[in-house]
């Protein structure tokens, strides 16, 4: 019996609400650049690693994004444009370097340093446009050095320092969390007990635990890696409702499991692999595609399901897509600076803690979906309408990501 004209209006409007709704959510959905959360940059090289003359100096420079020191100290816009100058980014650089040594604590032995930071260039990163500082800091090289990192605590709780360099002839990786992990010691003298951060300016092992729950955290962060995921889950169903038609991909009592597993480990396949790639620097790209790549595939894959392409495996989609989303994976890695004999332990770690991620994401899915399974709804509201919220949230991050490329 085909549908009544006042039936088909009404289902027009349900999608078109459901759409405007997810159209007008979008306002306050995450940052266009889900894979980049908000990062800082610390530099370090000891003496005979940077260009001093002084044999106890610690050469610094610090990265810091200019969207998070106007969120900190709220003068960068001086005239409220929203517009930054040059001339307000020089006048602001006196506070700028205060907060600097306000909220990072150096400790060398027993004492407590603090540096006098100065303004040294403005860098552009995939993400915007970042200040450079830079300081010196005494501390001879039989003694311990510690980090304490406290900017932005209490203002981003995704923020996140990312260390990096050598000390002493040994090379340095670590990240810190103002509002979690927040300390480590970058040089250990012998005999002195050193926290259980230490290890990482020298550890593989200890560098592989390190980063195992920074990929855990990035890929929690990565809101558009996870739409993504969503996407190609929605239409696997693991099971039945009774009465229903057996689809063909689950076809059998395990079909559906046998989905999930091709299209997860497929998708692991792809971005691991682009990872460790761009992680090595065998590949190099710029984020200025590949962002907005990432927020189309979450489209491309959720349109797919509205509307499917006879012979297109779902598994080679993930597969395909994969290879884009690694790249996206790996500018946290390259942009820290990781180096020498660290980078593949660094590269594991971070690599294993984002599937570990995915597969608390996928997880939570299963047990979702199997709770709502014999819905009769399930496919024309979770489905069907979760795809339409996609395919609108891909848009909105597609535009906003081309905009800020251009």
């Amino acid at each position: 019996m085909q549908p009544s004209l006042f039936q088909r209006t009404a289902s027009a409007l349900r999608w078109l609400a459901m759409a405007g709704t997810l159209a007008a959510a979008c306002a306050a959905a995450p940052s266009a650049w889900a894979h980049k959360a908000s990062d800082a940059y610390l530099r370090v090289a000891g003496a005979g690693e940077a260009d001093s003359a002084r044999t106890d100096a610690v050469a610094l420079q610090l990265s810091l994004a200019l969207k998070d020191v106007d969120a900190a100290l709220d003068l960068l816009d001086a005239d409220g444009d929203r517009q930054l100058t040059w001339g307000e980014i020089r006048q602001a650089t006196p506070a700028v370097a205060a907060w600097v040594g306000q909220g990072i604590r150096w400790q060398c032995g027993n004492a407590v340093l603090a540096p006098a930071w100065r303004f040294e260039a403005l860098e552009q990163r995939t993400d915007g446009r970042y200040i450079r500082m830079a300081a010196a800091l005494d501390c001879a090289t039989t003694q311990a050095l510690a980090l304490d990192y406290r900017l932005m605590q209490g203002i981003d709780p995704t923020h996140r320092l990312l260390v990096s360099g050598q000390l002493g002839g040994q090379p340095l990786a670590a990240v810190l969390a103002p509002d979690g992990r927040s300390r480590t010691d970058l040089r250990a003298v012998g005999g002195s007990t050193a926290a259980p951060e230490a290890a990482t300016a020298r550890s593989g092992p200890a560098t592989l635990a390190h980063f195992v729950s920074e990929g855990v955290h990035h890929i929690l962060e990565g809101y558009d890696h996870l739409a993504f995921l969503l996407a190609l889950l929605l239409p696997i169903t693991l099971l039945r409702r009774q009465g229903a038609p057996q689809a063909a991909p689950a076809a059998g009592p395990w079909g559906g499991v046998k989905a999930l597993l091709l299209t997860v480990t497929s998708f692991t396949v792809g971005h691991s692999v682009t990872l460790v790639l761009a992680g090595l620097g065998w590949v190099t790209v710029s984020g200025n595609w590949v962002e907005p790549a990432i927020a189309i595939s979450i489209g491309i894959s959720a349109l797919l399901n509205l509307f499917p392409v006879k012979g297109l495996r779902s598994d080679l989609l993930a597969l395909c897509f994969g290879l884009v989303h690694g790249l996206g994976f790996s500018g946290a890695l390259v942009e820290a600076g990781v180096s020498g004999g660290l980078l593949v332990w660094a590269l594991a770690g971070f690599n294993l803690g984002v599937e570990a991620g995915q597969l608390m994401v996928v997880a939570v899915w299963c047990g979702v979906s199997l709770l709502l399974a014999r819905w009769a709804g399930y496919r024309t509201v979770v489905v069907k309408g979760g795809s339409v919220a996609l395919i609108v949230l891909s848009l909105y991050w597609t535009v906003q990501r081309v905009a800020f490329s251009g």
